[in-house]
This record gives C-alpha cells, structure tokens and sequence, in this order.
C-alpha cells in the first residue's frame, strides 16, 4: 500500500511484525511513521492497536458500514448492530462494479475526481479552467 493518510479506512491482510490486530478487520489510520513505513490505526471502539506495516494492509472502500449507518433506518442500524463484525461490511466489488459502468458519464466523473485528488493532495485549489475541461490534468 502506499503511504496512507489519517483517518483512512484500511483492511488488514497481513501480519508480518506479529501485529496486534485482526486479519480481515477494518480500522481508521491515527499515526503514520513515514521511516519504516508503518502505521497505527483504531477499531470501530476506539482501541488502538500497536505498530503495522503498510504491506500488510489494503485500503478500503467508501461504501462500507459508516456510509450504512447514515442511510439505513435507525431500526435497521440497531438490528445490524447487535452482530459481531458489521463494521467489516463493504459493498462487493461486483456491486461497485455494476454501478459505475451504468453511469453515463462515468468518463468525465473519473477526470474530475482525479484532478479534485491531484489538487488536494498538492494543497492547491483547482483552476477555473481544470474544472471546465478535466482532461486538462493529462496535458
């Protein structure tokens, strides 16, 4: 994985410096040592878990449990609740899939979000003319 940023959802997937934390479990980034490319993240209660590498971690999708509970009734958000691991839940790749291509103007979202990244990371606003024709990035 490249270097991630706090408060970054991340997947574990690895354990190569017998880590603390749970194989397949999702956290939030909290600290990052650029040095040894390792990170510190939190559990859904808050926990902190020791120092992990970044190899041994994956990010994660948006659509996963934090987007569930603010679009479910709170009925069905208590139901949900009182299982163990929901916080793990994430929209299938297929899902994601079968969405993105329905959008008819996926092509141009792709180039928008691209240079809305590109400029945020840069801590740079987007020029006028960038957001009127995105392709402008890849000239």
């Amino acid at each position: 994985m490249k270097k991630p940023t706090i408060g970054r959802k991340i997947r574990v997937i690895g354990n190569t410096n017998d880590h603390n934390y749970t194989m397949g479990g999702i956290y939030t980034v909290t600290q990052v040592d650029d040095s040894d490319e390792t990170l510190k993240a939190n559990d859904s209660k808050g926990n902190t878990g020791n120092w992990i590498r970044w190899k041994d971690v994956a990010e994660t999708g948006g659509v996963g449990w934090d987007f569930i509970k603010k679009v479910l009734p709170a009925d069905v958000i208590e139901f949900l609740g009182a299982f163990d691991n929901v916080e793990t839940l994430e929209l299938s790749g297929e899902t994601k899939d079968t969405i993105l291509l329905s959008l008819p103007d996926l092509h141009e979202r792709i180039l928008k979000a691209t240079v809305k990244i590109k400029a945020e990371y840069n801590g740079t606003s987007i020029p006028e003319e960038t957001e009127s024709d995105p392709a402008d990035i890849f000239k």
